[in-house]
């Protein structure tokens, strides 16, 4: 699998942003919060991919540089190139003004996804937002 492209955000008006992309092997998650944000939890083994039981014990929102298992990059990939492959191009809700923007370029070999969006989401975008949790190892994206 070769990862061409990996860029995503998510940010809004007088809200926390979060961002993560791909560089030379290593993925670069950042946050830009008011306060940063550290949860332990039970650990809760998720079933996320039928190939993977994931345990997250923590969630966090600091940054960091992430070299993520191929294991996991391949379960994400299956994942989005099933379930986000009709994803319009844009999503939008004229009606507010200071509300929640969001982007997102993945190329990864022939499958490229490019979509983003303000006030407005796929149907599964929520979910697309858990398997970036898991992709991360915990990383928090609101």
């Amino acid at each position: 699998m070769k990862i061409k492209k990996f860029e995503f955000s998510i940010d809004g008006y007088f809200r926390d942003s979060y961002s993560l992309k791909y560089k030379k092997g290593i993925f670069e998650y950042r946050a830009d919060v008011s306060e940063s944000q550290i949860t332990t939890i039970n650990p809760v083994f998720k079933n996320d991919y039928h190939f993977e039981n994931v345990a997250i014990f923590s969630m966090d929102s600091l940054d960091a540089d992430l070299i993520i298992s191929e294991e996991r990059k391949n379960n994400f990939y299956k994942y989005i190139t099933r379930y986000c492959k009709s994803w319009d191009t844009e999503y939008q809700d004229y009606e507010v003004c200071d509300g929640t923007g969001w982007d997102c370029t993945i190329w990864i070999d022939d499958f490229k996804l490019v979509s983003h969006g303000y006030e407005a989401y796929p149907r599964n975008f929520k979910a697309f937002m858990n398997k970036l949790k898991v992709l991360t190892s915990g990383k928090i994206f609101k």
